[in-house]
This record gives structure tokens, C-alpha cells and sequence, in this order.
């Protein structure tokens, strides 16, 4: 031993062996051949991570049937390993013996041995921080599609909704209408009561279109006083499904109590038919809107214009 060695070699050795054997966080040392690299020794956090057991993989290769890295990116790794001697930080997809694929980060370090290489990895689970990720992802993607007055989808997310809802229809025999809905007097509301109530009027009108419209229908806030419903229509393309729609919008604007008034609103209501063969998201909304621009030229309170 040398006399600045504080711990002998063979003490040395024992300590780490237990500690690569005890650690939670998964360990490999493996031989290093790209082609034929196989397990010599993993831990048990190794073994927990994989769902695999020691006698199932013991001396097989790590690309062999069942192996828990099959990964393309495993020549790169194995070219940075000749290379540069260790790599850090490697993203890397492990299958579980369950089937289900863990997201990991690995590092693994080449120790050459009177000739022969051996490598260790060290992996680190990440499905924790990746589900997280996701999870945030798809709520600011939800934020980004969703009108924060109403709770309703927005613009944008209406947008994106009725270009799949076409490509859609046209592979089959589904029919869409669109209704174009814009408010009649809520620029008085805004005016004599405030733009509070004016926001509390927006909020009611959007969950009565929510609550009366059919679980299919898609209901969206597009700008200030404006508000669209794509609707699933009669297959044949007939007007039967107009009366029902009377109907729901008559219950969507009738009065609305608030602190002891009743606020009458009305609507201009403009419905176009998707026609497949022609229309796009554009052409559409252009032909319900066109409508609603006729139905609130009628100055009626509650008019409900259809394209012919």
C-alpha cells in the first residue's frame, strides 16, 4: 500500500462494491464490444428499474431479445465510449420487462483493464420529471386554447378544431353546420352597467351555449360579444335540426337575473352547411358569418339566419 494511501485497495474495493450494490440509483457494468457487449454485474436498484431479474440477463448481450437498451442511438454512445472515454447525460428510453418504456438519463465511463474495457453506466430514472413536463405542456397548451373569461375554447383552438372537423367530414358521410352568434344589446349593457356586469353577461350566455348544445357540439368564445357552435346536422343535409336549434338559443338568451334586474339580451345568429367538396374552416365561417350580418340587420332582438 502506498503510504498516501489512507484506505487500503482491498478496504477500498469492498466499500464500493457495497455501494454500487446498495445504491438507489440504477448501476451496469457491462463489457464494452458494440456488437457482443453483455452484463457482467447490475445492482438491484438496476434490476427494480428494468422489472427484470439477475438469472434472466446474467452474461447476455444487450442487444439480445428482451435486453432493456435497444436503443439506435447505442452506436453513437459506444462511438463516444472509444472516443472520448465516458459520455454524460444521454437521453435513453428503457423498456421495462412490462412493456412500458422508461425515459432515462445515462452516464457510463470505459475502464480499460490489462487490455480488456469494461463499461459502467449509471441511469437515471427521469418518468417523474418527464410526466411533469408533459403535464405542463398540455395545461399551457390548454391556456393558450381557452378564453379566460368564459372558460370556453378560444379563437385559436376553434380554429384548429373546425379544420379537423372538415378533414374529417370529408372522409365521411358527416354533416357540420356552423352558427355564427353575435350578441344584440350587449354594447348598452357595457355602457349603463359597467363592464363588469358586461363580463357577468358573457360568462352566463357562454354556459348556457355549453349546457344547451349537445355533448358533440363545439362551442367557442371568438372575440368580444362573438361566439361560434359547429354542430353535427342531419345526415341528408336537411334543415330537421334548425327548430332544435331555435329552440336551444331561445333558452340561451332569455333574461338574465343579476343583483335585481333582469338583463335582456338577444342574439344575431347566422347558420351556414358545411358543404365537403367545397368549403374550408375560411369559407365557412364567412358564409355563417354573412348571415349573422343579415340577422342583425333585421334588428329583432333574437334572429336566426340560414344560408341558402
Amino acid at each position: 500500500m502506498d503510504e498516501t494511501d489512507l484506505i487500503p485497495p482491498q478496504i477500498l474495493t469492498s466499500m464500493l462494491l457495497r455501494m454500487f450494490e446498495s445504491a438507489p440509483i440504477a448501476m451496469a457494468i457491462t463489457t464494452s464490444d458494440t456488437a457482443t457487449s453483455s452484463y457482467l454485474k447490475v445492482n438491484e436498484a438496476y434490476l427494480k428499474l428494468t422489472g427484470r431479474k439477475w438469472s434472466d440477463i446474467r452474461g447476455k448481450k444487450l442487444t439480445s431479445e428482451g435486453a432493456a437498451i435497444d436503443s439506435p442511438a447505442r452506436d453513437r454512445r459506444h462511438r463516444l465510449l472509444a472516443e472520448e472515454g465516458a459520455y454524460v447525460l444521454e437521453e435513453v428510453d428503457i423498456l421495462h420487462a412490462d412493456g412500458t418504456e422508461i425515459p432515462t438519463l445515462i452516464s457510463a465511463q470505459r475502464t480499460v483493464i490489462d487490455g480488456v474495457s469494461f463499461d459502467v453506466e449509471v441511469i437515471i430514472d427521469v418518468s417523474a420529471r418527464v410526466k411533469l413536463q408533459r403535464e405542463m405542456d398540455l395545461a399551457l397548451r390548454s391556456a393558450a386554447m381557452t378564453d379566460a373569461l368564459s372558460g370556453l375554447p378560444n379563437r385559436a383552438c376553434f380554429e384548429e378544431f373546425m379544420t379537423e372537423s372538415i378533414s374529417l367530414a370529408r372522409a365521411s358521410s358527416k354533416r357540420l353546420r356552423l352558427a355564427f352568434i353575435d350578441l344584440n344589446g350587449f354594447k348598452a349593457i357595457n355602457d349603463t352597467m359597467g363592464h363588469a356586469v358586461g363580463d357577468e353577461v358573457l360568462k352566463v350566455v357562454s354556459r348556457r351555449l355549453r349546457e344547451r348544445c349537445r355533448p358533440a357540439d363545439f362551442v367557442a368564445r371568438i372575440g368580444g360579444d362573438e361566439f361560434v357552435a359547429l354542430l353535427e346536422a342531419d345526415p341528408t343535409g336537411a334543415d330537421k335540426d334548425i327548430p332544435l336549434l331555435n329552440r336551444v338559443m331561445e333558452r340561451v338568451f332569455e333574461p338574465i337575473g343579476f343583483d335585481g334586474h333582469m338583463i335582456s339580451i338577444g342574439a344575431a345568429i347566422g347558420v351556414a352547411l358545411l358543404d365537403p367538396s367545397k368549403d374550408t374552416a375560411a369559407t365557412l365561417l364567412k358564409k355563417a358569418d354573412k348571415c349573422m350580418y343579415f340577422a342583425k340587420k333585421s334588428g329583432e332582438r333574437l334572429r336566426l339566419e340560414i344560408a341558402r
